[in-house]
């Protein structure tokens, strides 16, 4: 789990050579995009949180500061929610100041309830129909 609420935060994720590249490019971008007014600190305008294979729902409500993976959380809470393929991008606007982007893995050991609402949600192309043409050579029942 990684809750990034200052600039030295996001650096110090940025040039992490454990973490992901693409979530590095997207943790990146984002602060890029969106910490236009260097006079405030960060944590006044924006929070980026990262939800990783194996954390829980209690370490993710705390990060969030509310629930999003129990049946109770409102869902989908978010404003608006981006397919990466091994990352999904959920945006909260939490007040006119102030919003939250968590990147959850598309990853099997991710909280199952939160990954099973992103791909319940995502845009992704259906998976190819099985091929039954037979081979050159093989025999058919």
């Amino acid at each position: 789990m990684l809750s990034l609420t200052d600039r030295d935060e996001v650096t110090a994720a940025l040039t992490d050579p454990k973490l992901d590249p693409t979530l590095r490019a997207l943790i990146g971008l984002r602060a890029w995009q969106l910490d236009v007014e260097r006079e405030r600190p960060l944590a006044d305008t924006l929070q980026i949180v990262v939800v990783q294979p194996g954390d829980t729902s209690e370490v993710i409500h705390e990060a969030v500061g509310f629930p999003i993976t129990w049946e109770q959380a409102d869902q989908p809470g978010f404003e608006w929610m981006e397919d990466h393929g091994a990352w999904f991008e959920l945006a909260y606007v939490l007040t006119d100041d102030f919003g939250m982007l968590v990147f959850v893995a598309d990853d099997p050991g991710t909280n199952h309830v939160l990954r099973f609402n992103c791909l319940a949600l995502a845009n992704r192309p259906s998976p190819p129909e099985n091929n039954t043409r037979t081979m050159p050579g093989s025999r058919t029942a």
